[in-house]
């Protein structure tokens, strides 16, 4: 086992859940559903299932991950596979997660743990999940299980996976469970007590026997919704619904209250949460999610313009982006990882231009005196994609949902190899380089 982190992480990320399925969650109660017009919730009426099936073949798939030339691998602490049932606590779920850090520290990948990847156990569901104040502690003594167990192997931990998607897509755009919409002061509650919630865990995991000598953070979704065209008329309808949009997907609320320990969610009609922590809340590092810029027209959907880049999701690379995403979160004076980034693309010929639009920004953002510390692909091997099911493609590594389980290296493995190798280099050689802050 490592005794210290990398000074630069460079690593892929997973879902459990997205990679492994399970059965009583929030999600698996989700995916049978259908939608108020009969839909499924699903695109294509599937199930996530075993998925890729990482939590039996995990020793594969790290091999395969090392052989990429990674130090780090980011992984879920997946909640119902560790208290099935209330208070009852699985012990093979926790003797399986020891063995999949043994096998990450005996092919010197560092573990990134994320304890919520928007995936809880259907008994805390039940009980109203997030949006119930009083629901926080038993959160928190989750946590508190999880570094008991696996305290002395992990040293970088996540509370949270994207607390305001949760928020956005569960309660007002309805793509994720419960499947409700426009219940704005809902999702702000949302966030709200998931915010409380790292906190709490924060303190508590800090407290416990090892918990000074670990890192505890949390992760947000960096995204900038922008009108396609700068017309008059663009400005006068489109602007005010990108602004609306990027309010409420959380960037300077969650600034603010990590800054100041002051929540408040201020959405269009009747959606106003507040609350004082009182203190300023406690981060160790912050993680940044982003993938690429959001333009839309007039029918709200998503464009490209001439010479972007865009995968099989409606957003193109854009480099400014990612370098104003770290420079943003770095306000919060804890180091930044970039905890997601990648392009879904089933061919895997859009790689090489991903990594050439985003590297060298993260380098920028080294050399000018920002505290970054990592980039993590995702993913490693096609998963579930949530509402997208099985259509959207982001892994390196091509799987497809059948028997066979069968995986085969997406696109160049040699660029992919000498990429993610001269990451190692380039970013030490950038942080002797960086501007005194």
């Amino acid at each position: 086992m490592s005794t210290s982190t990398p000074p630069f992480l460079v690593g892929t990320a997973i879902s459990v859940y997205q990679n492994s399925g399970g059965t009583d969650t929030n999600w698996s109660e989700f995916e049978l559903k259908r939608t108020g017009n009969g839909k499924p919730t699903i695109k294509g009426g599937v199930t996530c299932g075993k998925g890729a099936n990482f939590w039996e073949l995990y020793e594969e798939d790290i091999e395969r991950a090392a052989s990429l030339k990674l130090n780090s691998f980011r992984l879920s602490i997946e909640w119902n596979r560790i208290e099935p049932k209330r208070g009852i606590v699985d012990e093979a779920g926790i003797a399986r997660y020891h063995q999949i850090f043994d096998c990450l520290h005996r092919h010197k990948l560092e573990p990134m743990v994320t304890l919520h990847h928007f995936v809880h156990p259907n008994w805390f569901e039940n009980l109203g999940g997030f949006t119930k104040e009083a629901n926080i502690p038993i959160f928190v003594e989750f946590a508190r299980t999880a570094f008991r167990h696996f305290g002395s192997k992990v040293k970088l931990w996540a509370t949270f996976n994207e607390p305001g998607v949760m928020g956005f897509c569960g309660w007002i755009y309805g793509t994720f469970p419960p499947a409700k919409t426009i219940q704005w002061a809902t999702a702000g509650r949302h966030m709200c007590n998931m915010l409380r919630a790292h906190t709490a865990a924060y303190q508590a995991i800090k407290a416990m026997p090892g918990g000074q000598d670990v890192q505890v953070g949390l992760v947000h979704n960096y995204m900038n919704y922008e009108p396609y065209t700068n017309t008059w008329a663009a400005k006068w309808y489109l602007q005010p619904v990108c602004n609306t949009l990027q309010y409420i997907w959380g960037t300077d609320i969650l600034l603010k209250y990590f800054q100041t320990g002051k929540f408040l969610w201020q959405a269009p009609i009747g959606g106003r949460v507040e609350f004082d922590e009182g203190s300023k809340p406690g981060l160790d590092f912050i993680g940044m999610n982003y993938y690429g810029r959001v333009r839309i027209d007039w029918k709200f959907a998503t464009l490209c313009k001439p010479g972007e880049t865009m995968g099989d999701m409606p957003f193109a690379l854009y480099g400014p982006d990612m370098y104003q995403g770290v420079k943003t979160l770095s306000s919060l004076q804890v180091p930044v990882y970039v905890t997601e980034t990648g392009i879904p693309d089933r061919t895997g010929d859009k790689r090489k231009k991903f990594f050439e639009t985003y590297i060298p920004q993260i380098e920028r953002a080294i050399k000018e005196g920002i505290d970054v510390r990592g980039m993590f692909y995702w993913t490693l091997i096609d998963n579930f994609e949530w509402a997208e099911g099985y259509d959207i493609r982001f892994g390196l590594y091509e799987w497809n949902p059948d028997s066979t389980q069968k995986r085969m290296f997406r696109g160049d493995f040699d660029m992919a190899v000498k990429a993610f190798s001269s990451m190692h280099t380039l970013m030490a050689n950038a942080v002797k380089a960086r501007k005194p802050t």
